[in-house]
Order: C-alpha cells, then sequence, then structure tokens
C-alpha cells in the first residue's frame, strides 16, 4: 500500500514539476519529498548521512534514519539532491537484529524508500548508495567497508 501511495505521489510530482518548470534540467530540480513525508507521522529524525560523488564532492542525495517511538519502528530513506525527475539507481536498506534486511533498490526518479523494521531495544545496521546517470555507484560519507553500514542502537 505504502509503495502505491507513493507511486501516485511520484507520477503527480512529475507531471507538476514537467507542467511548472517548463523542461528545467533535471539537476536545478526541487525534490518534492522529504524524510518525513516519506517515512510518516510519528517518525523523527535519528541520524542522516550524504551521499556524495567521490570525483567531484558534489552531494547526489542524503540517507536518513528516522524512529517512531510510539510503535519502536525504524525507518530509513534516500533523498536524491542531484539528478531528481532522472532515473537513476537509488537504494536504501535496514538491517535490524533479527529480522530479514529491508531493503528498497532500483531506478527512482526522487526517493528510495521507506524501509521499515521494528528497532526498539536493539541494534540496526543502515546506509545507501546513488549512481550518477552513467552508473557510477557513490556511498554515502560514513558507510563501513567492514559492514556495509553505520550501526545505530536503540
Amino acid at each position: 500500500m505504502f509503495r502505491t501511495i507513493r507511486r501516485i505521489g511520484i507520477v503527480t510530482a512529475l507531471a507538476v514539476g514537467l507542467v511548472g518548470a517548463g523542461g528545467a534540467s533535471a539537476q536545478a530540480a526541487v525534490n518534492p519529498y522529504t524524510a518525513q513525508s516519506l517515512c510518516g507521522l510519528g517518525y523523527t529524525e535519528i541520524d542522516k548521512d550524504p551521499i556524495r560523488n567521490q570525483a567531484t564532492g558534489a552531494r547526489l542525495g542524503t540517507v536518513h534514519l528516522l524512529y517512531n517511538p510510539l510503535t519502536g519502528y525504524g525507518c530509513t530513506v534516500t533523498v536524491k539532491a542531484a539528478y531528481v525527475g532522472v532515473l537513476t539507481r537509488t537504494q536504501v536498506y535496514l538491517a535490524a537484529q533479527y529480522l530479514p534486511t529491508q531493503t528498497d533498490d532500483g531506478n527512482r526518479l526522487y526517493a528510495a524508500g521507506p524501509t521499515r523494521a521494528y528497532v526498539r531495544g536493539g541494534c540496526i545496521i543502515w546506509g545507501a548508495l546513488m549512481a550518477d546517470p552513467d552508473g557510477t555507484v557513490h556511498y554515502h560519507d560514513r558507510a563501513n567497508p567492514a559492514i556495509g553500514g553505520i550501526g545505530t542502537c536503540f
């Protein structure tokens, strides 16, 4: 259901963006989504980490970790800052203890995610990646090569 609602929102935002932008470049487009709007009510941001082009240092997007203290669920999303409105590979994941890793990975216009898991009282590994239109993959700044992401405990 979340995926269907997100797709409807993306199609609507794209249509509005095309009409309002008059064909402006995708690099200069403003992303209509925020981490909060993708995760939903009750989630507050715990941490975030930029995804940068390793060659130029330009920020491509940001991976966000949010938490809902009422439900005990964590949520991760990757919000694009570059190539907004252009289909490029965008990924986000959330690996909670004793649960299968939740991953959203594919060609996205605006964002990847949300991924959700019950995290209260445990530790998680979370992270993301983005590719530029040429297909070069870029990881978030604090990506730990040993575990692939950032470790956080609740």
